[in-house]
């Protein structure tokens, strides 16, 4: 019996179905990136880094979204 390899989620033990996330992290990075426009048109010049430090600051923002938010960050530092 030949085993399966499924890669798994970066940030839970879900099975990722693209960019190394699982739908739902996904679903949160795909938000995220949609909604930067938005907060772009409102704010004037806003960075991702700004956008995702307040994003992360508000108490409202979901578990999955602040999730990404660090993995994100943590990207933006590497860069």
């Amino acid at each position: 019996m030949i085993a399966k390899f499924e890669t798994r989620c970066i940030l839970c033990v879900r099975k990722a179905i693209q960019e190394k996330f699982c739908e739902y992290h996904y679903e949160a990075l795909q938000s995220l990136r949609d909604h930067y426009q938005v907060w772009k048109n409102s704010y004037g010049e806003i960075t991702w880094y700004d956008y995702l430090t307040r994003l992360q600051e508000i108490k409202y923002t979901g578990k999955w979204v602040k999730d990404v938010i660090e993995i994100e960050l943590k990207n933006v530092k590497n860069e």
